[in-house]
C-alpha cells in the first residue's frame, strides 16, 4: 500500500522565474546539490515535510515522465495563512489570481483555495483548510 508522496517533479523552462515565484512569492526554500555519482546538478523547492525537484526543460535528468514539459503541473498547497494574505501577496507581485476565492474538496478536509500560474503556466491553488461547523 502506498503511504504518502516523497516527492514530485515540476520542469522548468527558467530557473530563476521558478525559484523566484517559489521562493520569493510563496517562501519555499531552495536546495542545490552536485551529484557526486554522475557530476549533475539537482535543484528542488523545501517546504514543510515537502520537496519538489525542478528539472530544467533543456537538462531532463532520467528516467523522467513519458511527456516532461512545462505548464502540465497542476497542484495544491495547503497554508495556514489566510486567503486574504495570499490574495494580498499575489497582487503585491502581480500574479493574476484566475478563481477564487472557492471552496473545493481536499484530500482529508474541505477547503477555500485561490488559484493562480507560476511561470511556466503550471495551476498552483493555493488552500485553506476549513473547519467542519
Amino acid at each position: 500500500m502506498i503511504d504518502a508522496i516523497d516527492h514530485v517533479v515540476l520542469t522548468s523552462s527558467n530557473l530563476e522565474n521558478t525559484l523566484n515565484f517559489y521562493c520569493k512569492v510563496l517562501g519555499m526554500k531552495f536546495k542545490k546539490e552536485l551529484i557526486k555519482e554522475d557530476g549533475s546538478i539537482r535543484y528542488s523547492l523545501h517546504f514543510g515535510n515537502n520537496k519538489i525537484n525542478i528539472h530544467e526543460l533543456n537538462n531532463i535528468f532520467t528516467p523522467h515522465a513519458k511527456f516532461a514539459d512545462t505548464g502540465t503541473l497542476d497542484i495544491c498547497f495547503i497554508s495556514s495563512k489566510n486567503i486574504s494574505y495570499w490574495e494580498s501577496k499575489l497582487t503585491k507581485f502581480n500574479i493574476e489570481i484566475i478563481e477564487g476565492p472557492v471552496n473545493r474538496i481536499g484530500a482529508t478536509s474541505n477547503l477555500l483555495s485561490i488559484y493562480c500560474y507560476d511561470p511556466d503556466g503550471n495551476l498552483i491553488e493555493i488552500s485553506n483548510v476549513v473547519q467542519k461547523q
